[in-house]
């Protein structure tokens, strides 16, 4: 633990380096802390929270930096979020509520209106996709043998791609078939949803082998599609404004793990019993991503936590203003997706 008076100077320290990225020098504490000290018991504080670890000095520069240590302590112990205005709060909402249509553009869009709020990357993942849970399927006819299929869950409507059936089925005939299909399904997640159990309920609906073979296909490609989830990235080209990104061999391996799902998905992982959490730099797994911290939330449907909605930059990130955005923009997320599930 700190005294008050060295826990203000580190925030003083690391809200003037978020906002110079440039070493903090003692002469800019004394003036911006409001201690009342002598700029001798600055130095000497500094080279106390130097000694604790909450410090660096970087080459021969007179200033300081944060380490990881004294981002996570600022983060946990001094963190004062900002209160997002009135106004500010209704912008995001109307962004958000505004494409309530479908899943899939509400978290596009989610992530575009974070990405544009604070000028940093943004991540949108389902995490947790295996856990939807089946409600309905719907065939609709394009012509007389085009048909479009839609599988409805808990958390939203997945649009199928088209399929060319065999031989040409009437409207009411694929009416039927659905309704029989959603029956046999419906209530299991997609997860339960196994091949033998879909070859089961689809073969009891379909009236001629070559219309079950095409059926089933297209409902385990569609299940296995709507069940992968989706990692949505937005505003990658935001890191390039930071200083720290401004050399090749960090930025590289960034881009690289922005680009693939699967890593995405690892970083991601809701936290058991937390709602929002803080990821920087030597906590990250990879090396790659020790130059970054990562602001995260979960949302959820109906209780039960589907997805994360998260925003990466440097280490040197202002958290009282992300901190507040992504868990504002979180909530509104599931607020949403409830109310197209309901």
């Amino acid at each position: 633990m700190l005294d008050a008076r060295k826990g203000r100077i580190l925030a003083t320290i690391i809200q003037e380096y978020i906002y110079s990225a440039e070493p903090v020098a003692s002469e800019a504490v004394l003036r911006r802390a409001g201690l009342g000290v002598s700029s001798a018991t600055i130095r000497h504080e500094m080279a106390v929270l130097e000694e604790m670890g909450f410090l660096a000095q970087p080459h021969t520069s007179a200033g300081r930096v944060p380490t990881d240590r004294a981002y996570r302590f600022y983060v946990d112990s001094l963190l004062d979020e900002e209160r997002l205005t009135a106004e500010e709060r209704q912008r995001l909402r109307r962004q958000i509520h505004s494409l309530a249509e479908e899943a899939e553009r509400l978290i596009q869009g989610a992530a575009r209106a974070l990405a544009e709020e604070v000028h940093y990357p943004s991540v949108v993942s389902t995490v947790r996709p295996q856990e939807q849970v089946f409600r309905h399927l719907h065939f609709i006819p394009r012509d007389a043998r085009r048909v479009q299929g839609l599988i409805v869950t808990d958390t939203g409507v997945f649009e199928g791609q088209p399929v060319e059936l065999p031989e040409p089925v009437a409207p009411d005939t694929l009416d039927r078939l659905a309704r029989w299909i959603s029956g046999g399904l419906e209530g299991l997640t997609l997860a339960e949803i196994t091949r033998e159990r879909l070859e089961a309920v689809v073969g009891e609906a379909a009236y001629s082998h070559r219309l079950f073979e095409y059926l089933r296909r297209w409902i385990e490609r569609e299940l296995r599609r709507a069940a992968a989830g989706r990692i949505v990235v937005e505003g990658t080209s935001h890191l390039l404004a930071q200083p720290e990104f401004r050399h090749l061999e960090i930025i590289s391996p960034v881009l690289s793990t922005l680009d693939r799902a699967d890593a995405l998905a690892e970083l991601l992982r809701p936290l058991p019993g937390r709602t929002a959490w803080v990821t920087i730099g030597s906590e990250f797994p990879s090396a790659a991503m020790h130059e970054c911290s990562l602001v995260a939330a979960s949302y959820s449907v109906g209780g039960r936590t589907m997805g994360t909605l998260a925003i990466l930059g440097p280490r040197r990130m202002p958290y009282e203003r992300a901190l507040p955005v992504v868990r504002f923009l979180a909530q509104n997320l599931s607020e949403a997706l409830t109310h197209l599930s309901a």
